[in-house]
């Protein structure tokens, strides 16, 4: 059988690019680095302190003077679980007499952290570090080895926009059989079970409806001296792919880059009604790339040129930060001609602390990933299911451990969560700010919103008079000092498309991208300053461009904001919502509650907030003096 779209090709540019770029990881190796073999050692009596890390429910525990090792599969967090370790063995680390943690991933050491008894490590070191040191060579308890794990993965594949259907769902399961047999090694079985599918046929997966093979493989890393991380993957993949895989990856200065090249060597197959149907191995992809980690910031700057499965080649930009145990990534592709933006969230799923000693660990995925993408093409995909360095080395660098100190301090006993500033008012736009205007501040790092405002139809900003326009909203501290909106807005009382196709289903709405910058940070004594963009990119329906100043002020209990700004007319755009000068007061009297008077370039508003507790916040709006709005959302800091 040929290829399903798109013809096989020889290798590209970009994945030429990564070959070479795997050669040049793998060349200073003459050997593989022995892979941290758990074979037992005829030594003296099990050494107490990895029976202590064992009984903790840290795995493939081994300890030396001055050293341990172990793997971590019961927290989430590796900064919290090396906190957990130190804090069993009962003396803190310092400078004077330092302790090597050594973390396994798979039975095989991943990294060395030197703790020195700071939150944040001393360093981090790779066994493809030249001054990289060997693990404690006793004895191994408790091996990865004994236990399989069963996971329970859902699919979810969506699609929106369309003008008769206007959301599509397929909804699959997929049982996943993993089990560790060496050190390195990882072996998969699963099976796709079809719950929903509102698609029609689909020529790249013509067997979706069918109870099939999921991924069904054998990966294998390894660490080769004074080189790279490699991996080797074959078997099925993802995505209606079999075949195999192979990828080299070098962490530098601790961690803080990551060079990552991958060439993948698949063809299809999958599992119709009328038997099986496959290709031979003829479609080259892969991928080059380098991530950097800014110093004490769970952010990773992700540059990667691809070519991608069906064809299409060019490149991506992400921008990942880990906020507590979730992950949240914006990205933009240039592939195929076509400039694609989106959003990825790794959700964490429950348990969040894990069982170690079940023969059979049957529990849901550790994390669910989703994907927003504005273009529904099949373009800019990769293979799915093949090793991942990236994924191997997760959590083990110094800007992320450092980033992550107070999960450390949770782990070793020092004081509770840490503790988060109060949170800005939400406005009805889904940004920080007090009606329709910004404030001079930001959302707090790592904190998130996400809730619902409508805005009644004489007041809307689209299709004013006609329809009421729904907001649906997420702000996110996304790093400090900047914060980042996202938001769809619904129109329900119009129908996309109706002029040319009268049946249309579709509902009139509008998604968009908003950024603030926080300059300067206001206190008491000194005005702040931000700078912002709303509806950043598209049609730019609700755009504005700003810039707002102001101060924060507290006097005997009553607390209240001042902010003015103006909003110049900078990009092209259908429609300003702040088009000149603007203002806003607010003022507290007592902390649940919030009044807010502005002036938004248009009309005059006011509001009054209510804090429910538990995160929730309730508003109601009166614009232009006459009109009542509503909203309410939730506020977590992770």
């Amino acid at each position: 059988m040929t290829e399903p779209p798109h013809a096989a090709a020889r290798p590209s540019a970009p994945l030429r690019c990564a070959l070479l770029l795997l050669t040049m990881l793998c060349a200073p190796a003459a050997r593989a680095a022995t892979p941290d073999s758990l074979a037992a050692v005829p030594a003296p009596a099990v050494d107490t302190t990895a029976r202590a890390l064992a009984a903790t429910g840290f795995e493939n525990v081994s300890s030396g003077p001055g050293a341990i090792a172990y793997e971590n599969r019961r927290w989430r967090n590796s900064a919290e679980a090396r906190g957990r370790a130190v804090r069993r063995l009962g003396a803190r680390p310092s400078a004077a007499h330092p302790l090597t943690v050594f973390e396994r991933r798979l039975g095989m050491v991943a990294a060395a952290i030197t703790d020195t008894g700071g939150a944040a490590p001393a360093a981090v070191r790779y066994p493809s570090d030249p001054e990289f040191t060997p693990p404690p060579s006793g004895p191994v308890l408790a091996r990865t080895s004994r236990n399989v794990d069963l996971t329970l993965t859902p699919r979810i594949t969506y699609e929106l926009g369309h003008i008769l259907d206007p959301v599509l769902l397929r909804l699959e399961v997929e049982p996943a059989l993993t089990y560790n047999p060496w050190p390195g090694g990882r072996a998969t079985l699963s099976v796709m079970i079809p719950m929903r599918n509102d698609f029609e046929a689909d020529p790249i997966h013509p067997d979706v409806n069918r109870v099939r093979p999921g991924v069904a493989s054998l990966d294998q890393f390894a660490w080769l001296t004074g080189g790279a991380l490699v991996s080797a993957s074959a078997g099925l993949f993802g995505d209606n792919r079999y075949g195999i895989s192979i990828g080299a990856a070098r962490p530098l200065a601790s961690g803080a880059f990551l060079l990552d090249a991958e060439a993948d060597w698949t063809g299809f197959v999958a599992f119709p009604d009328s038997g099986t149907v496959y290709s031979p191995l003829a479609r080259w992809t892969g991928f080059a790339g380098v991530t950097w980690r800014p110093p004490a910031l769970d952010l990773a700057v992700r540059l990667r040129a691809a070519r991608f499965l069906y064809g299409d080649q060019g490149g991506e930009l992400e921008l990942r930060r880990t906020m507590g145990d979730l992950e949240l990534a914006l990205f933009y592709q240039r592939t195929a001609g076509l400039g694609i933006e989106g959003v990825r969230v790794a959700v964490p799923i429950p348990p969040l602390t894990r069982p170690t000693d079940w023969p059979v660990r049957a529990l849901p995925v550790e994390r669910l990933p989703l994907e927003y993408r504005d273009e529904a093409a099949p373009t800019g995909r990769l293979v799915r299911g093949v090793a991942s360095r990236e994924d191997f080395l997760r959590q083990l660098n110094e800007p992320g451990l450092a980033g992550d100190a107070d999960r450390y301090r949770n782990g070793i006993g020092e004081g509770a969560e840490k503790a988060s500033p109060p949170s800005e008012w939400v406005s009805l736009t889904g940004m920080t700010g007090f009606v329709n205007t910004p404030w001079a501040g930001v959302m707090d790092d790592r904190g998130i919103e996400v809730g619902y405002n409508t805005i009644p139809k004489r007041i809307a900003y689209d299709h004013r008079g006609i329809s009421r326009n729904d907001v649906y909203y997420a702000a996110v501290g996304f790093l400090p000092h900047v914060e980042v909106g996202l938001r769809w807005t619904v129109i329900p009382g119009v129908r996309a498309f109706a002029d040319l196709v009268p049946d249309s289903k579709l509902v009139e709405s509008d998604r968009m991208l908003s950024g603030r910058i926080e300059v300067l940070p206001a206190t008491p004594t000194r005005p702040g300053l931000a700078l912002g963009i709303e509806d950043a990119l598209g049609t730019r329906r609700f755009h504005s461009t700003y810039v707002v100043t102001g101060i924060p002020l507290v006097n005997h209990g009553l607390r209240a904001r001042v902010a003015v700004g103006y909003a110049p007319s900078v990009f092209t755009a259908s429609r300003r919502t702040l088009d000149g000068a603007f203002g806003a007061v607010e003022a507290s009297p007592w902390r649940p509650l919030a009044a807010t008077l502005e002036y938004d370039t248009e009309k005059w508003n006011t509001l009054l907030g209510i804090d429910l507790g538990f995160g929730f916040r309730a508003r109601v709006a009166l614009l232009d003096g006459r009109y009542a709005s509503f909203g309410a959302g939730w506020h977590v800091a992770l």
